[in-house]
């Protein structure tokens, strides 16, 4: 079961980096269809450079990502019995 909570809290984290896959094969898709939030940072910080409210977001997403993965500590370190 340690294996497991491992793994679904790296892959909650990895659910938001997947940004290079929308740069590369639609920036965005018709309009904003397949836009993510990484992907509205980037366009933030670098198209728009408005560098200091991408920082914001991006403070917004780890405080987001931090939060889900003490939830899950929380609820499934319960579950866990060590032998």
């Amino acid at each position: 079961m340690p294996t497991t909570l491992f793994v679904l809290v790296n892959a909650i984290i990895n659910s938001f980096r997947l940004v290079d896959h929308v740069v590369v094969m639609t920036r965005g898709g018709p309009d904003n269809a397949s836009s993510l939030l990484l992907y509205y940072l980037y366009d933030v910080g670098f198209r728009f450079w408005d560098t200091s409210y991408a920082a914001a977001l991006t403070m917004v997403v780890l405080g987001i990502l931090a939060t889900a993965a003490i939830v899950q500590f929380a609820v499934l370190e319960r579950r866990i019995h060590y032998r």
